[in-house]
């Protein structure tokens, strides 16, 4: 019971934005849960600015995970949710929306590949479809890496390197609890 209501309170103030828990494939079992933090760094045409991220997730069973994720000390907070569906063990597709400066729609090509024993890299593609004065659609390259630490543990590094103008670069490194 406890769990169910840690995992409700981080996802309550984030329900409607983007949020894999991390870009991986992988998909939460019906009753599973994570939660996890990601301090990061945005980079815009040279300007940095930091965010630290909250993610949750939780499985709803037939390889059918729902994500929150919440950014906040930045210049904007982030809110954000997805639904993510699995299709084999190293790919995974979601779509979902968030807002930060302009509400956008999600849509992301998860793929984990097994490196070494508990060490997965991370990459695929990631678009928005930005909804501001005029409609944009960024498109990024997630790369990065997640290391099992154990005791239900992970540390995930991770980028989303900018493929054209309207994207950013983005850079963090979190720890995800997964029960």
């Amino acid at each position: 019971m406890r769990k169910a209501i840690i995992l409700l309170l981080l996802m309550s103030g984030a329900f409607f934005a983007k949020a894999q828990v991390f870009n991986t494939s992988g998909i939460l079992k019906s009753g599973e849960a994570a939660i996890g933090f990601e301090p990061s760094l945005l980079v815009y045409d040279g300007e940095t600015e930091f965010m630290m991220f909250f993610h949750a997730g939780v499985g709803l069973g037939q390889n059918i995970d729902l994500g929150a994720k919440f950014g906040v000390f930045g210049d904007e907070n982030y809110y954000g949710g997805d639904i993510e569906f699995f299709f084999s063990k190293t790919l995974s597709l979601s779509a979902g929306a968030h807002h930060f400066h302009d509400f956008a729609l999600d849509g992301t090509a998860n793929v984990t590949v097994p490196l070494a024993r508990g060490t997965k890299l991370i990459t695929g593609l990631d678009m928005d479809i930005v909804f501001g004065n005029e409609t944009k659609i960024p498109l990024w390259i997630p790369l990065g890496i997640r290391v099992s630490v154990g005791n239900g543990w992970s540390l995930i590094i991770e980028s989303e390197i900018e493929l054209t103008d309207e994207a950013y670069h983005y850079f963090g490194v979190g720890m995800a609890y997964g029960f």
